[in-house]
């Protein structure tokens, strides 16, 4: 019996739709897997007219329903036509895209769907919607009730665990504290385990330039990364550091732990851009996401590159179901 992934279409505005339909023919091949498509129907037709193709549309209410050789689709029933705005922040849309990730977490708590792929959304849209949830990583541990969680980034040869997420970087001095990394790193050590990966080996990189620089540029990694690291080490974890953020990347290590969004997210989507997808790590439904955003300056417009979320929707089906 083939498992069922759902895939979340993200942002109407934006290229979701756009690059889960040009990747579609390549997701099929995973014939163990079928994907079951969360989001408005208006949406993926006016995509479709867009890209000039001809894929079957069926609307789905129960997995029964479900068939092959169509666009199987669940609706939420928010965007009721093709009139719905494009290329920028809005409400309308945000509302969509934020329901559209609760239908894909009841799918998967009613043993529907087992993995999930969302698509990306504006935050800003979710904001304007009355939704205040920095991302996807945050709505989902909320909604799965989980407090240990953390977001993964996997590019390329990288896989990168990001210990403070979407916060401004003055607060990060707020949050840096040694039950953090403790906490984060075991998440990290786990989804490790998972790819099955035998004595992985984990760095964690430094707050300050030249990691502090024995203090001379900044104690945090005196006071509170190295002796996270001390305590780490006593659960059997390989873990070493802090290592300069402008060095870390040039070293083999199967996990790399940064403090802040950006130390991991400027290498990465610099070399990585259309490779790169998100793993929540930590929580019990298994999701992936594309590295990238919304695109709204190329919506609609013919111009996406679907390759993130094929690798998204590949890792998926390929390590973690």
């Amino acid at each position: 019996m083939k498992k069922i992934v759902g895939i979340t279409i993200g942002d109407p505005a934006g290229i979701g739709p756009e690059i889960l339909l040009k990747g579609y023919e390549e997701i099929i091949k995973f014939n163990k897997f079928f994907p079951l498509i969360i989001g408005d129907i208006p949406v993926i037709e006016k995509n479709l007219e867009i890209l000039n193709l001809n894929y079957r549309i069926k609307k789905i209410t129960k997995s029964e329903e479900i068939e092959e050789n169509f666009l199987n689709i669940y609706p939420s029933e928010i965007i009721k036509n093709k009139n719905f705005p494009i290329g920028c922040d809005n409400e309308i849309c945000g509302k969509a895209s934020f329901n559209y990730v609760i239908s894909g977490i009841d799918l998967w708590r009613k043993k529907i769907i087992q993995g999930l792929v969302t698509l990306p959304i504006s935050k800003k849209s979710w904001s304007l919607a009355g939704y205040n949830y920095p991302g996807h990583t945050e709505l989902l541990a909320e909604k799965l009730k989980e407090k240990n969680y953390a977001m993964i980034m996997i590019a390329g040869k990288y896989k990168v665990l990001l210990l403070t997420i979407h916060i401004p970087l003055k607060e990060v001095f707020l949050y840096l504290n040694e039950k953090l990394i403790i906490e984060k790193t075991k998440i990290g050590y786990e989804f490790l385990k998972m790819l099955k990966i035998k004595n992985p080996k984990i760095a964690i990189c430094g707050l300050n330039p030249h990691a502090g620089e024995d203090g001379l540029l900044g104690d945090e990694e005196i006071k509170i990364i190295k002796p996270a690291i001390e305590k780490i080490r006593k659960y059997g974890i390989d873990i070493k550091g802090p290592f300069p953020a402008d060095s870390i990347f040039r070293k083999e290590f199967d996990l790399i732990i940064t403090i802040y969004h950006d130390q991991a997210l400027i290498p990465l989507k610099t070399f990585y851009f259309n490779k790169m997808i998100n793993f929540t790590g930590g929580i019990k439904l298994k999701r992936t996401s594309p590295g990238h955003g919304t695109a709204f300056d190329i919506a609609y417009q013919n111009k996406a590159n679907p390759e993130s979320f094929i690798c998204a929707y590949k890792f998926l089906v390929k390590y973690l179901l």
